[in-house]
């Protein structure tokens, strides 16, 4: 049976203030009129139901995550007491699926993607099963990239696997410079590294415990879902564990890694530049969100909330207004968003 597994933690820090800690990306309405998170669940459903999934999340959200997503059963939101970075989180969703169901398959995804083609990212999810299930093999969904993104990860596919239409995965490349970025998009090969996967909870496990050694001892303390001292062995298990992605931790080493290459319209959101993909832009490149006055600007991204934001004569600026906090950055030093956050945090001015 297919499970969904839903990362539901970090709060997106480079698109703050809009996103902050009590009030994260996957909480927003950035693309309708759902949240993130909710519009995650409600995507996968027709292939792994609300009911049977795993939603891991931060402990100060794991309220409001819970009334986003009323169909998931609360005690399958778990609380996450500290950030550990993907390979842990999902390690303790195998460990807990496995104990369900022997032949569980995952389908992890992150909580807060913009996905304009459901129907095609339900295609190649159930693609990736396919071979998930059969030659047991670790699957990625792949994107065929559009422009030279410096932000994403690359996999470079090879051979064609077991499996019509997936590919057995050759290289994995982090984030690239600009000229790197630049050969893979002409290149016509590599794909966007998407962080959703799909795996048997068993065969998931089986690279864990070869490659995240501590991370498998750690598990082994954990009991079932629902039993007693169950939230108390998740804090354990936290503390016990290093901070590691899955990408480098698993998908980097492990024998039979596969990528599905797919274009189903996908976005992470991850900056403020990105919400001109996700938003109406105007005549003038503009877009814009809220109470927003914008006269003779061009190609500025302009969020308001709790008060009126007007942007006149300029152009490629970002502003961002809340009750809060009020940001105005050039469109070009978006990614310098997080060192604002960095020293909010030093000074303790606000939490961010």
């Amino acid at each position: 049976m297919i499970h969904a597994v839903i990362l539901a933690g970090g709060w997106g820090e480079r698109l703050w203030p809009m996103s902050t800690r009590s009030r994260p990306k996957q909480l927003l309405k950035l693309a309708g009129d759902e949240s993130l998170v909710r519009a995650t669940v409600r995507r996968i459903a027709p292939l792994a139901s609300a009911e049977g999934a795993l939603v891991l999340t931060g402990e100060a959200i794991r309220g409001a995550i819970a009334e986003e997503l009323p169909d998931v059963p609360l005690g399958r939101i778990i609380a996450e007491p500290v950030g550990k970075n993907t390979a842990p989180a999902i390690a303790l969703a195998a460990r807990l699926l496995l104990a369900e169901d022997p032949d569980a398959v995952m389908v992890v995804l992150p909580a807060d993607h913009v996905i304009a083609d459901e129907d095609a990212f339900r295609a190649a999810v159930a693609l990736a099963a396919r071979a998930a299930d059969s030659p047991r093999a670790l699957a990625t969904l792949g994107i065929r990239p559009t422009r030279p993104e410096t932000e994403y990860g690359y996999i470079r596919p090879g051979a064609e696997s077991a499996v019509p239409g997936v590919f057995v995965a050759e290289e994995f490349t982090e984030k690239p410079d600009p000229a790197t970025a630049r050969a893979f998009l002409s290149g016509g090969r590599h794909l966007w590294n998407s962080g959703m996967f799909v795996w048997r909870a068993d065969r998931f496990l089986e690279e864990v415990a070869r490659h995240l050694p501590a991370v498998a001892d750690a598990l082994a303390s954990v009991p079932d879902l629902g039993d007693a001292g169950f939230e108390a062995a998740v804090r354990r298990y936290y503390d016990a564990v290093p901070a590691v992605s899955v990408d480098y931790g698993v998908m980097e080493r492990a024998d039979g890694v596969v990528v599905v290459p797919a274009g189903f319209g996908w976005d992470d959101v991850g900056s403020w530049k990105a919400l001109e993909r996700v938003w109406k832009c105007d005549e003038a490149g503009a877009a814009a969100r809220g109470d927003a006055v914008l006269i003779d600007a061009e190609r500025c991204i302009v969020s308001a909330e709790g008060g009126v934001a007007a942007v006149v004569g300029v152009s490629d600026v970002i502003v961002a207004h809340t009750s809060e906090a009020t940001l105005v950055c050039a469109k070009e030093r978006a990614g310098d968003v997080r060192r604002v956050v960095e020293e909010l945090k030093r000074r303790r001015i606000v939490e961010p």
